[in-house]
């Protein structure tokens, strides 16, 4: 039988989970000291927030674009 290896406790299609999980390993120290974070949230409306002490509408705007640019940076390393 093979050895089955767990990552994760939690789906990542459980979003509520998720998001636990993520709060628990920001409040763990897993991600360093965390001033800001920028979510995007699709149920009957797009929902976008900026949270973290000094949050507002540019800084979640740039942390939102510097998450795509790492996502397209992994799929351009890849084809390498």
């Amino acid at each position: 039988m093979a050895l089955t290896l767990v990552a994760y406790e939690t789906n990542f299609r459980n979003v509520t989970a998720t998001l636990r999980k993520i709060a628990d390993e920001i409040d763990s120290g897993s991600f360093g000291i965390v001033g800001e974070v920028a979510l995007v949230l699709m149920g009957d409306t797009v929902e976008v927030f900026g949270i973290g002490p000094h949050s507002d509408a540019t800084s979640a705007a740039v942390l939102l674009q510097a998450g795509a640019l790492r996502l397209i940076s992994a799929v351009e390393r890849h084809g390498s």
